[in-house]
């Protein structure tokens, strides 16, 4: 009889501290998952700086860094597609990078990488705008056994780049 009591008082023991476990995680979850999504909501004025330079698409994933904001989205305004869209604290647009596909990058940046780097399928291009400057297409190419970023105009002429994204 000594040991079913036991085993009862064990058994509501457990019973009542796993209740109290549940009823707390009940309350600290909402908590923790607002401090979530508040990361990826950014500033009015970003929100209104993507609005104006993108009035036809819809942003459809936020991310925060130290360097600012970032936005995924599907160019509506330029038909580009995926895009990607960087902004400061302030809400300035800094630049939009564009993934593509080899057969979409002029023949003379694909020319340029195939001779300098060698015959491959392993290259990613990236087109890169900034409001004020020509387009940069970014290319990620691996070369000698190491992963090679380089950065060329739409001439196929390499030049230097700061890409503060990567």
């Amino acid at each position: 009889m000594i040991n079913l009591q036991a085993g009862l008082l064990n058994l509501m023991f457990k019973y009542t501290i796993m209740k109290k476990s549940l009823f707390s995680m009940i309350l600290v979850l909402p908590v923790v998952f607002g401090f979530a999504q508040n990361d990826h909501k950014p500033p009015k004025q970003v929100s209104e700086s993507f609005q104006r330079e993108y009035p036809q698409s819809k942003p459809s994933k936020w991310s925060h860094s130290n360097e600012g904001w970032s936005v995924s989205f599907q160019d509506n305004d330029h038909n580009n597609g995926e895009a990607t869209a960087y902004f400061d604290g302030s809400g300035k647009h800094l630049d939009t990078h564009i993934p593509y596909d080899q057969k979409d990058v002029p023949a003379s940046v694909r020319n340029h990488t195939r001779d300098s780097y060698g015959a491959s399928d392993q290259y990613d291009y990236t087109r890169i705008d900034r409001s004020g400057e020509k387009a940069v297409y970014k290319t990620q190419v691996k070369h000698k056994k190491h992963d090679k970023t380089i950065y060329m105009d739409n001439n196929g002429h390499e030049r230097d780049y700061q890409d503060k994204h990567y």
